[in-house]
């Protein structure tokens, strides 16, 4: 890291920095198609058929898409498809080396969590991932209002504020430089953006004031960042 004082605390983002958001999507889509099945009493391939949607590129609308292409009769009850996505439990695993990663911070430095997402599926994700012990002060922007999601600087606040440390002393590691850098950077934060394959966002374009201080890709490149 390039700016001066130590890292007191670290601070992560939950989706594609600690947990593979195509595995969590996957995971959503296997519990959609079976309350389909037993919706309709049909044994099609639902899964599948969102999955190959989405490598296409088209996550969007896709159980809209689903339920007018397979032609399932469920009109009034998209949206409850919707609710059974974001309720589900996940069967995501984190990445590879990251909790290992979280112990070793958490003997040295306190840690945090700051996520943007709908709720109860940060929570459920969070808690199947078994990752809740590593933190000392966990945020869900949703839960202070959708004006608080990133790139507002009222999470990043309030999760400072939680584990007792000034700005200058905290980092966040995070994927998406087209909103998650820049709040931290106005408040003074090391930020660092974690790139691995087959990430959703991590390609995007930085906007004005969210180009991270440091890009890692792997675990020992981002353990280092934060020594």
């Amino acid at each position: 890291m390039t700016s001066a004082g130590p890292i007191l605390g670290v601070v992560f983002d939950l989706d594609d920095t600690l947990l593979p958001e195509r595995e969590y999507v996957r995971s959503g889509y296997a519990a959609v198609a079976e309350h389909v099945r037993v919706l309709t009493g049909r044994s099609d391939r639902f899964e599948t058929w969102l999955w190959e949607r989405f490598l296409r590129g088209q996550a969007e609308g896709a159980f809209d898409a689903l339920n007018a292409a397979l032609a399932l009769g469920l009109n009034g009850q998209v949206g409850d498809l919707v609710q059974v996505y974001r309720r589900h439990a996940p069967t995501v695993q984190p990445v590879a080396g990251m909790a290992s990663l979280l112990g070793l911070l958490h003997a040295r430095v306190r840690l945090g969590l700051l996520s943007d997402g709908y709720l109860p599926a940060q929570r459920l994700k969070l808690a199947g991932a078994k990752l809740e012990r590593f933190f000392d002060a966990v945020v869900f922007t949703e839960e202070l209002g959708r004006a608080a999601w990133k790139p507002s600087l009222q999470g990043f606040e309030l999760v400072a504020s939680l584990l007792e440390l000034p700005h200058r002393a905290c980092a966040y590691v995070a994927d998406n430089p087209a909103k998650d850098f820049v709040a931290p950077n106005r408040l003074g934060w090391r930020t660092v953006q974690i790139v691995r394959p087959g990430q959703m966002h991590a390609h995007r374009p930085p906007v004005a004031g969210g180009r991270p201080e440091v890009v890692a890709r792997s675990i020992g490149e981002l353990a280092t960042a934060l020594r």
